[in-house]
């Protein structure tokens, strides 16, 4: 299908508007997958789309990162949900002290 068709809805809906900051959480899909099954919350919509699909929509999203790095924050979110959240903190006082 390729990223044209995702790239004309998003200029549809928004136009030129783009965030000035965004955080992408990162981790490997296997890690997603699993933490996803031990919260048991809500359904399986997108965690039974396979390891495969999740594969592709983080690499999706490194890909814009790489793409956008004066706005995409990566953010190793392998960690206990305490550390990210530290992570993030420092990473968002950092863009704001420089803005």
């Amino acid at each position: 299908m390729g990223e044209e068709p995702f790239r004309g809805i998003y200029r549809l809906t928004l136009g030129d508007f783009r965030p000035d900051l965004t955080f992408i959480l990162d981790l490997p899909a296997e890690t997603g997958l699993e933490r996803a099954s031990a919260r048991r919350e809500g359904g399986e919509r997108y965690e039974g789309m396979g390891l495969a699909f999740h594969q592709r929509l983080r690499e999706g999203f490194l890909e814009i990162a790489a793409a956008e790095p004066e706005r995409c924050q990566v953010i190793d979110a392998a960690a206990d949900a305490g550390s990210v959240t530290e992570r993030l903190l420092e990473a968002l006082g950092k863009r704001l002290e420089a803005a």
